[in-house]
């Protein structure tokens, strides 16, 4: 299906987004509820995104290059992580 997938980078300041302009694919939900699975099941790769039976380990905007024809990018959960209120905010 996919050729190349490749983590490019996790962002956790608006200002160090990737400067490709490709198009980007959004997973956005709940946390703990499979999007990083989602990810690894689509590139059929077992451990391209991180996952954990924590809720909400993912805690930065993660993009991942398919091809060089577009970003799939995994946003941090909300809902169930046990954090501050100053993480949350965040």
């Amino acid at each position: 299906m996919f050729k190349d997938i490749q983590f490019i980078k996790s962002v956790f300041d608006l200002s160090d987004l990737p400067r490709q302009d490709l198009p980007q694919l959004i997973l956005c939900g709940r946390s703990n509820v499979g999007k990083s699975s989602f990810i690894n099941s689509v590139v059929n790769r077992k451990a391209l995104a991180k996952t954990s039976s924590t809720p909400g380990k993912t805690r930065s905007i993660n993009f991942y290059n398919v091809d060089n024809t577009f970003f799939i990018v995994d946003l941090p959960g909300f809902g169930y992580a046990k954090t501050s209120l100053k993480e949350r905010e965040k």
